[in-house]
């Protein structure tokens, strides 16, 4: 047995390791589904980080360089960008709501139907996206030791899946600070510095790529703009990226966490656009261009090396994997379950999380290993993501005219209109997300007008939680906001 396969099963070792460790600490609901609301900056930033710098980020990134250069980086530029936009325009508000989940909010802020709504559009994204890093989880497992797909997909995701299990996000939260160690010190530290070695240098590098590559518009201004409606608003109002904010030991924690999670972003884009270059230099004949990052590893590592680097693109895929998981599950058990079965006492929801963690789970890895291509399914859970519930939420926080109505009809409508131009346009196209967020505005707007004001009461609840300190609670309320509550409860 070689010593980089070694690695790796030590590797799995200890991610389950991290799993037994994290029950623990688990020991509410309010632990297993966002670590008890107690992460500080240290913890808290690398696992943002780690839950965005999946496949697309990494993987996806590298192909694209492999063909465009510098522009390729476009793609997780616009995540590293919509992050720290996050963080600095909503993170703080988001922390200091108090919810489990952006369907939770929309509920707080408007009204149940839109909470059940969104949080079904919510599931099927967080699902794709963790079927398709377990593929590719398969693809590295395959490309590098020779395993079948189906057995290497269900091995990486496997274990992704029994962590999660354990401790749920109390053991994603330690798993993802080592794994973002080994990102570090695997891409930083061995994978950009010895292609740009093997590649030659720097200028080398510079003097052997087309100019082309370093346009950083090359990739076209149309590609630009679906990576912005895509990347930067999709990533905004993810479940997966905010129930990360939701674990912030306090609002400030998650606002400088996030904005720097971002900025690491941008940092990562930059280091697959030369590991992209690099490729283009040693590998230039690739009959397909997403092998460009398998193969470069396997050309500038030495043995031992390379299972270190394996472990670092692993665990870019295995954080993914375990948080969109975790987000799938929360949406079930939060918004579609648990507003039906209030008598459920914490030991009930803690064995129904977990049940239901354990089969969206076994559903992502079926879906995986019999589909094996779900891009066009991602692109479909992006668009309905972005078209249909952007607008609401972000009305939510910046419009107070903005009524349950508005947006519940806002997301039909536009639900509708998503759907139709999908099967006109296709869901990778801009007509798709500009008609769908269109629509979701002008509904939006309308109907709120006809039907406003929004209920006094929810609002004052609503602004009472957005002003809270980062020691809120019921304790520290004002007796205006103490009535203001009582009045939404005896309205419920």
């Amino acid at each position: 047995m070689s010593i980089d396969l070694l690695i790796i099963i030590g590797y799995f070792l200890v991610m389950i390791g991290c799993g037994i460790a994290g029950i623990f600490f688990a020991k509410n609901n309010e632990d297993f589904l966002v670590a008890g609301r107690n992460l500080r900056f240290w913890m808290y930033f690398p696992c943002l980080a780690s839950v965005i710098l999946g496949g697309g980020a990494t993987f996806g990134s590298v192909k694209l360089a492999y063909q465009f250069g510098i522009s390729g980086s476009w793609v997780v530029l616009m995540y590293g960008f919509g992050v720290m936009s996050m963080g600095i325009l909503l993170s703080s508000k988001m922390a200091n709501l108090r919810v489990i989940s952006l369907s939770e909010m929309l509920e707080v802020r408007y009204a149940a139907s839109a909470r059940y709504i969104s949080a079904i559009i919510s599931c099927i994204y967080t699902a794709m996206i963790a079927v398709v890093q377990v593929i590719a989880i398969g693809t590295i497992l395959h490309a590098f030791f020779g395993w079948d797909m189906v057995t290497s997909m269900i091995a990486g995701g496997a274990v992704s899946l029994l962590y999660t299990l354990l401790g749920g996000m109390w053991s994603v939260t330690i798993t993802d600070v080592i794994q973002f160690a080994l990102m570090m010190v695997g891409v930083f530290g061995f994978l950009v510095p010895l292609s740009i070695d093997k590649a030659g240098g720097l200028d080398a590098m510079f003097n052997a790529v087309p100019q082309s590559y370093f346009d950083p518009f090359a990739i076209g201004w149309d590609q630009l703009l679906m990576y912005f409606l895509l990347m930067y608003l999709g990533i905004m109002i993810g479940q997966d990226i905010w129930q990360r904010v939701f674990t912030a030991k306090s609002g400030k924690v998650a606002t400088t966490g996030t904005v720097t999670a971002g900025f690491f972003s941008v940092l990562w884009g930059g280091a697959m656009a030369i590991c992209g270059m690099a490729a283009f230099i040693l590998l230039p004949d690739l009959d397909e261009p997403q092998k460009a990052l398998g193969q470069l590893v396997v050309t500038v590592m030495p043995s031992g090396l390379l299972g270190m680097v394996v472990a670092g693109l692993l665990s870019t895929l295995m954080s993914t994997v375990s948080g969109t998981i975790l987000a799938s599950s929360t949406l079930i058990i939060n918004d579609l379950v648990k507003p039906f079965r209030s008598d459920m006492d914490s030991k009930q929801e803690m064995f129904l999380s977990r049940a239901i963690t354990l089969a969206v789970g076994i559903v992502v890895l079926l879906l995986a290993v019999v589909i094996g291509d779900v891009m066009h399914a991602l692109d479909i859970a992006y668009a309905l993501l972005s078209g249909c519930i952007f607008v609401p939420v972000v009305a939510g926080f910046f419009w107070r005219q903005a009524t349950a109505q508005g947006a519940v009809y806002s997301i039909i409508v536009s639900g509708i209109v998503t759907t139709v131009c999908i099967m006109t346009y296709g869901a990778f196209s801009a007509h798709t997300i500009i008609y769908g967020m269109l629509s979701s505005a002008v509904v939006l707007v309308v109907v709120s007008l006809m039907t406003g004001p929004p209920n006094p009461a929810q609002l004052a609840e609503w602004e009472a939680r957005l002003a809270a300190s980062e020691n809120y609670d019921a304790d520290n309320m004002t007796d205006e906001e103490r009535a203001a509550q009582a009045q939404t409860a005896a309205l419920h």
